[in-house]
Order: structure tokens, then sequence, then C-alpha cells
């Protein structure tokens, strides 16, 4: 019983485990001759990262991701406490300015009235004249004062650019937002959605075989079935080190590729900026020769 129950282990651990069926095979390039490259979807606008004019407090946020908003639409205000009581100190200014300004044109206007010019010096004259050419000047620079901190004001609300979809909101209300350089969190990320552009890197060794307004078809990563046809826009002709990494083993991070872009119409389907996709162009023949 023994041996039998150990040749029944031995061919039953011997059979082959079913092969589970592929649900979404690896897609099949629909040309004879292609340049495969990965794509990244992004807007049409690209991808904007909304800023701020200096640093303050936000106050209020009135938008939030997905929300398809036109162009001038407020997104979010920053604390405007600071300048609307520099504002009322500049109102004060501009009119101490102009009272000095309409004191010194009235003194001056006494003076060109005059009948006989000769009951003023020639001097004197000259004295009110540029006292008062002053305080004109005074009064314009108290007023430009003002309009600077009014512009302020107003750009303390931070406003769409342009028709299009909140991708990202990184901005709370009573946090400080500034204007770092160095910080590549966007505030807030904006764009255009309708239709998506896709940036599609062909490396460079490939490069060649890509002709300008050439077909293609892009295919979501994980399921073959979803793909969208691709209208070719344009070719930046300036060849860049790559920066999307697929996690590909033979990958060097030193390749250099050609990017083109490409448009399409999401509609209904599962697809979202930033996303990485497998796309086929239509190219010439690896042995084609010039």
């Amino acid at each position: 019983m023994g041996l039998l129950l150990a040749l029944f282990m031995v061919f039953y651990g011997a059979r082959k485990p079913p092969t589970p069926p592929i649900l979404f095979p690896p897609p099949v390039p629909p040309y004879k001759h292609y340049v495969a490259g990965a794509g990244i979807v992004e807007a049409a606008s690209e991808d904007i990262s909304i800023g701020t004019p200096f640093n303050e407090l936000a106050t209020d946020v009135y938008a939030k991701v997905g929300d398809q908003v036109t162009k001038g639409t407020p997104l979010f205000k920053l604390d405007t406490r600071t300048l609307v009581a520099e504002y009322e100190e500049a109102q004060q200014k501009r009119d101490v300015a102009y009272t000095n300004f309409q004191d010194q044109a009235t003194q001056l206007s006494l003076y060109q009235n005059l009948k006989d010019k000769r009951a003023v010096s020639e001097n004197a004259f000259n004295q009110r004249y540029y006292a008062a050419e002053l305080a004109q000047k005074e009064l314009k620079e108290a007023e430009a004062a003002l309009e600077v901190i009014a512009s302020k004001i107003e750009r303390s609300t931070i406003r769409a650019p342009l028709d299009g979809e909140i991708l990202q909101v990184n901005v709370r209300v009573g946090q400080s937002v500034d204007v770092n350089p160095f910080d590549n969190k966007p505030h807030m990320l904006f764009g255009v959605t309708n239709p998506l552009h896709i940036r599609v890197e062909v490396d460079e060794a490939d490069s060649w075989r890509v002709q300008k307004g050439a077909p293609a078809v892009a295919y979501v990563r994980g399921n073959s079935s979803i793909k969208v046809d691709l209208t070719f826009l344009y070719i930046e002709p300036y060849i860049i080190p790559k920066t999307a990494l697929t996690g590909d083993n033979q990958e060097r991070v030193d390749t250099r590729v050609l990017q083109v872009i490409y448009e399409f119409d999401r509609e209904n389907l599962p697809i979202y900026t930033g996303q990485l996709m497998d796309v086929y162009i239509k190219g010439l023949p690896s042995n084609e020769k010039f």
C-alpha cells in the first residue's frame, strides 16, 4: 500500500497544471512595418501648472478635481487683508498728493494770470512752476502705486486660463501658497482634456523610420481590447534624453528619443491624462535605403 501510495503521489505531482487562459493577450501591431513607442497621455493644452503671483495663505478653494471650468473661473483665493490695508494707505497718500497738486496748481495759476509779469521775479515764478510740476509727478506716482496694489488684490483670485478640466488640487484652505521654483508639485494641475494628446517617444535608432502624417494606434496597457486610432499632429524636431521609463530590464536610461505628438477623442473610454500606452506607428521598412 505504501508503494502504491508513493507511485500515485509521483504521478500526481508530475502532472502539468492547466494553463490559464489569457484574458487580454499582448496587442498585435496593425501594420506590416511599424515603429513601437511608449506614449504618455496629456492634455491638449499640455499640462498647465497653476501658479501664484506671490507668497500668501489660501483663504478659499473654489474648484475640485474633475471640475470642468471656463476661462476666468475662480480656482482659489489668497489672503488679501494686508493688501487691503496697503490699498487704503495708498488712497490716503493719493488724496494728499492730489490736494498738494491742486494747491500748487492754483498758486501757479495766480502767477500766470498776473497782468503785470514784473510783479514777481522770474526766480519766484520758476520756483512756483517747478513746485507744481513736482506735485503733479507725485500725484501720478501715488496713483500708480494705488494701481499696483489694486492689481495685486485682483490677482489674488487665481482664475482658469482656459476652458478645461481640473486634474489635480494640491492647495488647501490655510495652506501657504508660495512661488518656490524648486517645488515640482503644482498648486493645481489644469488642462484641456477634449480632445486628448499623446506624446510618443520613439528610440532615436528608429526615428528615421517615422514619417510626418503617419497613422498610429494606441493600446491600453493591461487591456489590449481598448485601443484608439490616433491623428497625427506634429513631430518635435529635437531629440532629447528619455524621461518616461517603462521599467523594462533592457531599457537604458541614456536612451535618446524623438517625440511625436498625436491626438485622439477619449469619448467614454477609461483613458486618463498621465497614462502610459503602447503605440504602434506605421513606418518605413527597417531595410529601407535612401
